[in-house]
């Protein structure tokens, strides 16, 4: 009797315990969220869903008849309103827990601000924080998000692997997922900085298959340098030159091309091997002091004018004149920020906060300000490890 009791007892206590899969959801009840836009509407907010259609990316259904992809579109007054809201017309609950990129329309993200979007995305348990953030640059998010692509036949995996391949080998563009622009926003010492999509060429085709039933395709997706915030409100946009002094001050470039001008004429261009930027803050007198350290370790892709590659007086003169440059570029765009916008974009209070935390508390509330005349030291050191195939260009041997 007791042991029939003790199993009864045991049975009580797991059973509730064995629930299964109470929240399972089949596929085909699903839509498959990969890109969401959001735009102003009115006063309410307006959500792009691109959402895949199975038939079209499956292989066993042959697919090739569609559009891969199909945009959902509702307005409320708030981002979850409006996400269930696309109920109405989508045949399916949209499941958001692969969302590749999230696009912010430029007047929405001028006129309203991106926190109150981002801080319900990072609650939401089902939404994974690793999507990147994009800002429309001179047009919505719904358009951006409506342009077919080729080679990646879904526009939202195309812009995240096109941005997470650009700002790995191109140093005016940088990446930034949820959870890292989130903390941008709300870390006191640093503003936000977000890269910037804009639509090129035919808008009217860019949804149809027309855009990618030809070699050139009519309307394109393209990075455009980067969007500069004021706490969570766009305020301007930087220029390609001054987006990667930004990348180089914030230790974001891993791999570019670039040229120097030859002290004669001519150009040689650099393939950047590595790059490290160290930022380090001091106090002096009471008044902070941040150095910035930069090192480089380059090739040379390409000679185009008359100097001896092979001299080592000839490359530590290249050496010198890429220093010099890379001080140039970071310094015009740090003083290009304080002349245009005001704000600290680049961490440099964070800086402070680590060095003396009492002293930045005394200039937290201030802090852009502070920025405005804040002594900014750069050291760079760059190193030429390859020179190719050739030592000397055949250019002053071509026949006349």
């Amino acid at each position: 009797m007791n042991k029939c009791l003790r199993l009864i007892l045991c049975l009580s206590v797991l059973l509730p315990l064995l629930t299964g899969c109470w929240d399972r959801r089949e596929l085909n009840e699903l839509g498959i969220m990969l890109g969401l836009g959001v735009d102003k509407d009115g006063d309410m907010v307006r959500v792009s869903a691109q959402v895949v259609v199975p038939n079209e990316v499956s292989s066993k259904s042959g697919g090739g008849q569609g559009t891969p992809v199909t945009q959902y579109q509702a307005s409320a007054d708030t981002l979850f309103e409006a996400i269930q809201k696309l109920t109405e017309t989508s045949p399916r609950r949209i499941f958001m827990a692969h969302i590749r990129i999230l696009v912010f329309g430029e007047e929405y993200a001028r006129k309203v601000g991106i926190y109150d979007v981002m801080e319900a995305l990072m609650r939401e348990p089902s939404a994974r924080p690793d999507y990147y953030v994009m800002v429309a640059r001179n047009t919505t998010a719904s358009k951006v998000l409506d342009v077919l692509t080729p080679l990646d036949n879904i526009p939202a995996e195309k812009l995240f692997s096109s941005l997470d391949v650009s700002f790995k080998t191109w140093s005016p563009t940088t990446a930034i997922t949820g959870d890292e622009l989130l903390n941008h926003i709300l870390t006191p010492g640093i503003q936000p900085a977000i890269t910037g999509i804009e639509i090129v060429g035919d808008t009217k085709k860019s949804g149809s298959k027309d855009n990618i039933s030809s070699i050139s395709t009519p309307a394109k997706l393209n990075t455009t340098g980067l969007s500069v915030f004021r706490q969570d409100k766009l305020i301007g946009w930087l220029t390609e030159d001054e987006s990667k002094g930004y990348n180089y001050i914030r230790d974001n470039v891993v791999s570019t091309v670039s040229h120097l001008p030859c002290r004669n004429s001519g150009e040689v261009t650099f393939k950047a091997l590595r790059t490290k930027t160290k930022r380090e803050a001091k106090v002096v007198n009471g008044l902070p002091i941040v150095n910035v350290s930069l090192k480089n370790v380059s090739s040379i892709g390409a000679v185009e004018c008359d100097i001896h590659i092979g001299s080592m007086k000839t490359i530590r003169e290249l050496e010198r004149d890429s220093e010099e440059k890379l001080v140039e570029l970071m310094q015009e765009s740090v003083d290009s920020v304080r002349r245009k916008f005001h704000v600290d974009i680049f961490g440099f209070g964070q800086e402070l906060y680590h060095a003396d935390p009492k002293l930045f508390k005394t200039m937290e509330k201030d802090w852009d300000k502070h920025f405005e005349n804040l002594d900014i030291r750069y050291k760079v050191n760059v190193q030429i490890k390859r020179v190719g195939t050739l030592d000397d260009s055949f250019k002053g041997e071509m026949k006349e």
